[in-house]
């Protein structure tokens, strides 16, 4: 194995893996490193496929929502580091800002859905968000995993696949909005990152940088008026739901717009949506999908 992966342990504790020119990190954790080393063996096998066959499927692409997210504990390096390494275009997740100014990886308001502790990411500091057991919920085999932050995932994945960052709340006076963009920027993926959120966090965005893509979440439950507020707030992007129209995903790509979808877990269903013009289709099995449209 070590010809395969190269160790180094960092300052935090967090272990370091190259192989195959790819540099990725995950806790010290053997689920996560056995889904490392299975997306690099698959990703090989399937690329040999390739010379073999064209594909023939809807050239579609997929998000890994919240990573590779059926398999492994949600919004972790984990997560994300396996769905990097079984070839997906994007990984999704959602960010928070904590009370003492750190950009903080979690889906809901609160960690007690995902952790083994309570209380409100913004109302935490991130010295106690790192005590936090962020595996323990998916099961004993991920015991020990962290919740990261932004610049964790940004390290690990940044370099590797296109970035959807969801901003739940701008947070006081836009400082959350300020921080992503100003990373988007330092680290040169304006062409590779994108914020996604609803109006308050798309109107921020646009006047803080605006040359930072934006992906509208507004509207959602109204197709049409969505499409209408993607525009309204300059979005290169809008993120539907299931349901939704035809005729609204024409009239969004009638105006230049890419078409994200929440979301598909079965290979027939995204196909039908990608057939109906969807181009990125948000998913929790990127592990299922990835074959049918690889």
């Amino acid at each position: 194995m070590q010809s395969l992966w190269h160790r180094k342990q960092s300052g935090n504790g967090v272990i370091r893996h190259s192989g195959f020119g790819f540099k990725k990190s995950c806790e010290g954790n053997f689920a996560a490193l056995f889904l490392f080393w299975y997306g690099h063996v698959t990703g090989i096998l399937r690329g040999h496929q390739k010379l073999e066959a064209k594909q023939k499927e809807p050239d579609m692409k997929l998000c890994a929502h919240r990573g590779l997210s059926h398999a492994c504990p949600e919004n972790t390096l984990p997560a994300f580091g396996a769905a990097v390494a079984l070839g997906v275009d994007e990984i999704e997740f959602d960010l928070w800002l904590s009370a003492d100014g750190v950009p903080v990886v979690c889906h809901d308001p609160s960690v007690g859905r995902t952790t083994d502790g309570e209380g409100i990411v913004t109302e935490m500091v991130w010295a106690d968000i790192q005590k936090l057991d962020a595996g323990v919920q998916t099961g004993d085999l991920w015991r020990d995993v962290r919740m990261p932050g932004l610049e964790e995932v940004l390290d690990l994945a940044g370099d590797q696949v296109v970035l959807n960052i969801h901003i739940k709340n701008p947070g006081p006076n836009n400082r959350l909005i300020e921080m992503v963009c100003g990373e988007i920027q330092k680290r040169g993926l304006l062409d590779r990152a994108y914020i996604a959120g609803i109006d308050d966090v798309l109107e921020a965005a646009r006047d803080i940088d605006a040359s930072v893509m934006r992906c509208c979440l507004a509207g959602q439950n109204t197709p049409d008026l969505q499409v209408d507020l993607a525009v309204k707030y300059d979005c290169q992007r809008l993120q539907f739901r299931r349901a939704l129209s035809d005729e609204a995903i024409q009239k969004a790509k009638g105006l230049g717009l890419i078409c994200n979808l929440f979301w598909s877990d079965e290979s027939d269903d995204a196909l039908d949506y990608a057939k109906r013009g969807i181009d990125v289709i948000l998913t929790n099995r990127a592990n299922l999908l990835v074959e049918t449209f690889r």
